[in-house]
């Protein structure tokens, strides 16, 4: 029987906030020493289908994977106050009264961030939560309805939002808690955490941020492009971000999971598995 080999390669999820790396290493500027594969919506159970594999997922999918993944510092996402996940309506908040809640297709991260803010920060109670593709209830034409949107739309109804009120989940978040908005994290098998190739992929990560960062005039101008939003906007959005794990985001995601995970369908997350080698709060 011939010997199985572990797949070597790193999973990205498709979101603005990784975008400028992944922008990086499509335009041959940043390399690494594993192939990447960018997936749309990544969730636990496309990464399960990749064994052996770096995975960098919505947080909300750790709590499905935290029982034989590691968080690996070296690379996340997030903002310092804000983030690209937004509340969209029609009136002012404080005239909403237990709407309908539309998440569309949006993560179950920002799902998470919703539950956590609704109420606390809004005063708002939901009368009901719906998603794309799902039915909404039998009263919902007599409703007032929120929407919330993340990602690239999100950006779009920042930049333009007309005449609707546009309100930042993330920014709610900190002020609620003075913790950073956490989107993404970088896991690892835990079988692999002394695997060398694993420890390639570590060691290239600094020179990579470092060229984005040297870069991203020239980045956020083709994003810009690519996203159809002004560069001011993402000069904003990115100027905001962060990349690596700090002791405040390790902070922020064990208080956002028992804030926001009510009502979901997710194991607890009381503990972060962090890679040995990690510093911890």
């Amino acid at each position: 029987m011939a010997a199985t080999t572990t797949p070597r390669e790193l999973l990205l999820d498709d979101t603005p906030a990784i975008a400028p790396l992944t922008l990086a290493i499509e335009l041959g500027w940043v390399t690494l020493p594993v192939p990447i594969r960018t997936i749309a919506g990544l969730k636990a159970r496309t990464v399960r289908e990749y064994p052996g594999a770096l995975a960098f997922v919505p947080l909300a999918e750790y709590a499905e994977l935290q029982d034989d993944y590691a968080i690996l510092p070296d690379l996340a996402a997030g903002g310092q106050h804000d983030a690209a996940t937004i509340l969209v309506a029609d009136r002012r908040l404080d005239e909403v009264d237990d709407p309908l809640v539309d998440l569309g297709e949006s993560s179950r991260t920002t799902e998470l961030l919703v539950r956590a803010t609704l109420l606390k920060f809004y005063g708002i109670i939901a009368a009901a939560w719906i998603r794309d593709g799902q039915e909404s209830p039998a009263d919902s034409a007599a409703r007032q309805t929120i929407e919330i949107r993340d990602g690239g739309e999100a950006l779009h109804l920042l930049d333009a939002p007309g005449d609707r009120v546009i309100s930042d989940l993330g920014r709610a978040w900190f002020i609620l808690t003075g913790l950073p908005p956490v989107s993404h994290l970088l896991l690892a098998p835990t079988d692999q955490l002394e695997a060398d190739w694993l420890k390639g992929v570590l060691a290239a990560l600094p020179a990579a941020l470092a060229v984005v960062h040297e870069r991203r005039r020239e980045l956020r101008r083709t994003l810009a492009e690519r996203y159809g939003v002004s560069r001011e906007l993402l000069n904003d959005f990115y100027s905001d971000q962060f990349l690596t794990l700090t002791g405040d985001a390790q902070k922020s995601i064990l208080a956002l999971f028992p804030a926001g995970a009510w009502g979901m369908d997710l194991p607890t997350v009381s503990q972060l598995h962090l890679a040995p080698w990690a510093r911890r709060v």
